[in-house]
């Protein structure tokens, strides 16, 4: 009789802690759904998107460019000396110390876009 007492109150319990659980994951994908439906709304045809990726990929190119141009430059003694040292390594210093944080958010721009062209083919099937 006792064990059937415990089997019951413990079984409640699970099933209270199985529902809050069910709920809450119930309301991470509404509002995943609410926001992949914003997306959609804002940019229904993934027209912006795309500008936004082929923008970011032209700047980007210029980027790695100057930045190749000013390392051309720097290693063939070009440009004007200042205090002894050419004008064109202070400039290529400071833009090869931004090369990993440019080229990462290129990344995750990048593979957002990606990411979301592939959910929206995923869907589409």
């Amino acid at each position: 009789m006792i064990e059937k007492i415990i089997k019951w109150a413990s079984g409640g319990a699970l099933r209270s802690v199985e529902n809050i659980a069910s709920e809450w994951l119930q309301t991470d994908m509404e509002r995943a759904e609410a926001k992949t439906l914003m997306i959609k709304a804002l940019d229904p045809n993934g027209l912006m998107r795309r500008d936004l990726s082929k923008r970011v990929t032209t700047l980007y190119t210029i980027y790695i460019v100057t930045t190749l141009v000013l390392l051309a430059a720097e290693s063939f003694g070009l440009g004007p000396v200042q205090n002894g040292e050419l004008a064109v390594s202070a400039a290529t210093n400071k833009i090869t110390e931004l090369f990993t944080p440019i080229t990462t958010l290129f990344g995750v721009i990048i593979s957002a876009s990606f990411g979301v062209n592939y959910a929206n083919v995923k869907q589409g099937k």
